[in-house]
């Protein structure tokens, strides 16, 4: 099967099927048999690696290595190091210090940040936008693309976590930026975007502190 087919949710359904780590390997450059199907994995692999680490999760438990089906030397060599990597990094969450529970809520953020319209269109546009440019023929820069799936990335993985966790009961922006373990500046700015978007409001207020619910039915694609 060529890389280019490999989807990210397949790698985030690994993950949560016990999986510590999943290693790609995909053809050379220019060797692809499908043209650029090697670089469409390159793109998927960078920005899982984004969102494992948004997710508090190593981004070294993903890895891509490209080699010809000649090379069986590398092979060996790759996924020796591979192993000894995932090995030392132990069982997936721990070495990241969380328990069964968080582990759980990471992982499903992670799937449906992955599932979700807008990563899956800005991964499947990296190629384009770095070969032949945007709208108006401007080529990104490999730094470029970087930055952009890492912010983009970082932000999905936390709003479909804030998500996630107002499934359970009513939180403030405080609790929920210590349990997503960010700032809560950025917390309340995902809030109001939720809210935006109508699906998220106030439920009540507590002295002065405002507890944010999730709609019925509220949905986020």
């Amino acid at each position: 099967m060529c890389s280019g087919r490999v989807d990210p949710l397949m790698v985030a359904e690994a993950f949560a099927a016990g999986s510590d780590g999943v290693f790609i390997g995909a053809c050379k450059r220019g060797e692809c048999h499908y043209s650029t199907g090697n670089l469409h994995a390159e793109a998927r692999v960078e920005l899982l690696k984004h969102v494992l680490e948004a997710a508090g999760l190593s981004p070294e438990r993903v890895v891509l290595r490209m080699m010809s089906s000649a090379e069986g030397n590398k092979f060996v060599e790759f996924t020796t190091e591979f192993q000894r990597v995932i090995t030392e990094l132990g069982p997936l969450g721990q070495a990241e210090g969380m328990d069964r529970t968080t582990l759980a809520i990471k992982l499903s953020a992670i799937r449906e940040a992955l599932g979700g319209r807008k990563l899956r269109w800005v991964v499947g546009k990296v190629v384009e936008f770095k070969n032949n440019g945007n709208l108006y023929g401007e080529r990104f820069t490999d730094h470029e693309i970087k930055r952009l799936l890492q912010e983009v990335g970082m932000d999905e993985v936390r709003i479909r976590e804030i998500i996630e966790r107002l499934k359970d009961k009513p939180k403030s922006v405080k609790q929920l930026s210590e349990e997503i373990n960010a700032p809560s500046r950025v917390i309340l700015r995902q809030m109001a975007d939720l809210r935006r978007m109508g699906l998220a409001d106030i439920a009540s207020v507590d002295g002065r502190t405002p507890i944010w619910q999730l709609k019925v039915d509220a949905r986020y694609e």
